[in-house]
């Protein structure tokens, strides 16, 4: 199934290029494209030269960019790349720092000497020697970002990083796909040092999240792109595992390929879980993201006076739904804020279920027993069933919740059941 409807609502290449079109424009593109009995101009994705020449040519189209692609080096793929930038737009308006483009100042990290060259090359080419910065990291470095920032990076704050990690350990084979998966419809480029590192992109991303743990605001939000859906797994639970909370996720789209996005801060004025979805976005983009949250006042002043007792009320009123409540960054005297995860749906039929509880207790079983009530499956689950937004805060005369839904295939019937569950739960508490 192609993934394309999947792709940013802002990514001009939803649409397919008009290769007539640019044939008529782009001249030299005749060398490496072929007309078929219809009269249609076709561009083999397999060959290496033909994808080079298309990425320069819509460089200079779309972005009025003359760059230079060096053989054998990886060729970026447009679509994938703009998702990511676009996404980090997003990152930056949900946080309500978005600057203007002309504004922005880069710098670019590269250890190997000739790609370090042929950056600047481009940076120069394009007249960008005052907005971008290639740095050639020092021979043996084992930092990815630390090294930089500690050196001539010394003192200097950035909103934000991105990385595209090579995406293979060093001994495994580049391109290793199963049976159920569509083969790419282009051709794969770039070299060893590109492709491979020691421990795949998994360990590379690790060294990231380990290295933003020592420098923490120095960079206001951390992000990388994954290749592999297991990595990126792998890599939400090394965030949980670390103890960070203030994080958001997206997928890239384009054709067959799809890769993961993550980004995490450690940044009160960045709360990550503002951040819209951009695949259910591009999807169907009547939909209005995000959603307006759910609420609905649940103690009176007189059951908590302070925000500590409400707080107090309501978590032992979700206990036995064994979320995951992540605390985020802005709490006030008179608001606190959660991310919601749940893996499984806990709070339906609740009535059935401690029914059911009872009678498990009560059978003999030569095996094992089956759940406890409020006791979550033991099934690994990689996408949560549900996730949103919590704000417990002060109304008049008690404390509203309102929970905003993020995901999940629970959808907002989810929330919905959520807050009717903790009305009715804390209504038999003061009965």
């Amino acid at each position: 199934m192609s993934m394309s409807k999947f792709m940013h609502p802002r990514n001009i290449y939803r649409q397919k290029p008009d290769f007539n079109a640019l044939v008529k424009q782009f001249p030299e593109l005749r060398e490496v494209t072929t007309v078929d009995l219809n009269g249609r101009v076709k561009l083999d994705f397999k060959n290496r030269e033909a994808l080079q020449l298309l990425t320069r040519v819509l460089l200079r189209r779309d972005f009025g960019l003359e760059v230079e692609l060096p053989a054998g080096k990886l060729v970026p793929t447009l679509p994938l790349r703009l998702n990511y930038v676009l996404w980090l737009e997003d990152v930056e308006e949900a946080l309500g720092w978005r600057r203007n483009r002309v504004e922005w100042k880069m710098v670019g990290l590269e250890k190997v000497r000739d790609s370090v060259e042929s950056a600047r090359g481009n940076v120069e080419r394009n007249g960008l020697t005052g907005d971008v910065r290639v740095v050639e990291q020092k021979e043996g470095e084992e930092t990815v970002i630390r090294g930089f920032l500690d050196g001539d990076g010394v003192g200097e704050r950035f909103d934000f990083c991105m990385c595209n990690p090579p995406f293979y350990e060093q001994d495994q084979e580049v391109e290793n796909r199963t049976g159920h998966r569509p083969e790419p419809s282009a051709v794969s480029t770039g070299s060893m040092d590109e492709l491979r590192t020691e421990g795949g992109e998994l360990r590379f991303v690790e060294k990231i999240i380990d290295e933003s743990l020592e420098l923490k605001e120095r960079i206001t939000v951390y992000s990388s792109m994954l290749g592999h859906k297991r990595n990126y797994d792998q890599i939400l639970r090394i965030l949980k595992g670390r103890g960070v909370s203030n994080f958001t996720t997206t997928r890239f789209c384009q054709g067959n390929t799809t890769r993961w996005g993550v980004a995490w801060s450690f940044s009160s004025e960045a709360l990550l879980y503002k951040v819209p979805d951009a695949t259910q976005q591009g999807s169907n983009t009547s939909k209005k993201s995000p959603s307006k949250p759910l609420q609905g006042k649940i103690l009176t002043s007189n059951q908590a006076p302070t925000l500590a007792e409400a707080k107090s009320h309501l978590l032992s009123a979700l206990t036995p739904l064994a979320l995951q409540l992540q605390p985020l960054e802005g709490e006030s005297d008179s608001e606190s804020l959660w991310k919601l995860v749940a893996q499984d749906n806990t709070w339906s039929h609740q009535r059935r279920k401690r029914r059911e509880a009872k009678r498990v207790v009560t059978v003999e079983s030569s095996g094992e027993l089956a759940s406890e009530q409020g006791t979550p499956s033991k099934r690994c689950r990689t996408e949560p069933v549900l996730s949103a937004a919590v704000s417990l805060k002060s109304c008049d005369g008690g404390w509203t919740l309102a929970l905003s839904y993020l995901g999940g295939i629970a959808g907002k019937d989810g929330v919905n059941q959520i807050l009717q569950y903790v009305k009715n739960k804390l209504k038999e508490s003061s009965e």
